[in-house]
């Protein structure tokens, strides 16, 4: 029997170079050994509550595997079948697979149907195993596999891979035949989790809100896309905020300067995409009916804008940068460790300090009405924090703080998100040589007057919410 962890790539590149022949030419593949072959597969047909179970036979030798995904990593059982081997005999002997042998009962393991691929596998000096399978519509996955000492060695082959070949990191499991925009999912953390547990399973759930996305997108990046991965990448800054001490050097220099190019792209992108869909329909409608036509120009404008800051993003996450934030960002997460004073603490009383901290930031802030848009936009930022921290200890707070507290926060973020927008907009609007003074001046007129509205009916949602609490 033998354990793995594995780390899949994806490449997405249909160039006339093979992705065989261009793997080979990197310096960890020239010394490897080689092997080619034809990988039959068999799959478990149930459900086994995250395990993938499968009969894989390579040439003459045939293989039991049972696969849990364990994000940022996935282990591996695996074991030579013998004659007289059967599936259900190999998981019963394995003490390591009791949970899937009570997923599986008393029931027979039900194959589905044989597949067959053509399959290019190298034994790196590195000790790590690379898979390549090469799909019908020319894509590639490359799965790198190697024992957990060996873990450090199977990500450094990973960028050089990712520095040198239009590879990316999946790590977690994506239907590559899914295309919709994936939403964040809800967590349900234990009271008595430890942080450093919490923080991880926050950080899975980034990932599978983040990673989904970026896979969805590749077959045409569209508004919701981008949404939704600004909204994952809010939501990680927000767990970095719940979290801040198991924050380090590494962290600091290798992931979040990344991190603030890649959410400075997104912020761009949907800052046009909300311009150009949305407010500038309404700067058109409120305008006389004789001078409708006059924002057509201004509309195209903004949309080639809207065109560009998404084509920017998309080369940014096809490139190397991305590719090498995407792996410093699991690297650093599958090796979390909790700060030594943090050892003994629960969740719960994590959870309540760093709560109270973030509402004691809104609770106290100046009269809305009173304040500079830049500051109002402040407070915005703190309640969204709020809301997601929420969010995240939801299976921990109290059912009035899930129910009451959670929504006037979102109708908190909404309204002063509202006069922010109008703000940008009109900014965005100055910015296009297509419009005149009059389309300017209008824009601006309608900025100050929404700023001034949301600005009082965001105080009087403010002041209506109560401490949330902690069961």
């Amino acid at each position: 029997m033998l354990q793995l962890v594995e780390l899949v790539m994806v490449s997405r590149d249909v160039s006339n170079t093979p992705p065989e022949k261009a793997l080979s030419k990197l310096d960890s593949f020239s010394n490897a050994r080689r092997g080619d072959f034809m990988l039959r597969t068999q799959k478990v047909e149930a459900d086994l509550q995250g395990w993938n179970v499968q009969i894989e036979a390579r040439g003459k030798q045939t293989m039991f595997a049972a696969c849990r995904g364990e994000w940022p990593l996935v282990r591996r059982v695996e074991a030579a079948a013998g004659a007289q081997d059967d599936l259900r005999a190999w998981i019963a002997s394995e003490e390591m697979l009791a949970d899937l042998q009570k997923h599986l009962g008393d029931s027979d393991p039900i194959l589905g149907e044989g597949s067959e691929a053509a399959v290019s596998e190298w034994d790196t000096p590195g000790a790590v195993r690379a898979t390549l399978r090469v799909n019908t519509d020319h894509t590639a996955t490359l799965t790198l596999a190697a024992a957990p000492e060996s873990r450090e060695a199977l990500f450094a082959l990973a960028r050089e891979i990712a520095k040198a070949l239009p590879f990316v990191i999946m790590p977690i499991h994506i239907d590559p035949g899914v295309h919709e925009p994936v939403k964040a999912d809800k967590l349900k953390l234990p009271r008595h989790a430890t942080p450093t547990d919490a923080f991880t399973d926050i950080g899975k759930s980034v990932a599978a809100h983040w990673f989904g996305n970026d896979a969805a997108s590749r077959g045409g990046l569209e508004a919701e896309h981008v949404h939704q991965l600004r909204v994952a990448q809010r939501r990680l800054k927000t767990a970095l905020k719940l979290f801040p001490e198991w924050i380090d050097e590494t962290w600091n220099t290798q992931v979040a300067p990344d991190l603030t190019w890649f959410g400075d792209l997104l912020a761009d992108a949907r800052d046009w995409d909300v311009f150009t869909d949305t407010t500038l329909a309404v700067y058109a409608a409120v305008d006389d009916e004789h001078r409708r036509d006059s924002w057509s120009p201004i509309k195209r404008a903004a949309d080639a804008k809207r065109i560009a800051a998404r084509e920017r993003l998309i080369d940014a996450m096809n490139s190397p940068r991305y590719a090498s934030l995407a792996l410093s960002f699991v690297q650093w997460f599958s090796a979390l460790e909790a700060p030594p004073e943090f050892a003994h603490r629960t969740l719960g009383e994590h959870a309540q300090k760093r709560i109270a901290k973030h509402y004691r930031k809104i609770a106290r802030a100046p009269d809305l009405t009173t304040i500079d848009a830049r500051t109002r936009h402040k407070v915005r930022i703190h309640a969204k924090r709020l809301r997601y921290a929420l969010e995240f200890f939801r299976s921990i707070v109290t059912r009035s703080t899930r129910k009451d507290v959670e929504e006037a926060l979102g109708d908190l973020q909404t309204v002063l998100g509202d006069g922010n927008d109008a703000a940008v907009a009109a900014q965005r609007l100055a910015a296009l040589d297509e419009a005149g003074d009059f389309q300017r001046g209008l824009a601006k007129g309608f900025a100050i007057a929404a700023q001034q509205m949301h600005a009082a009916e965001g105080e009087r949602i403010l002041r209506k919410i109560k401490k949330p609490r902690i069961r």
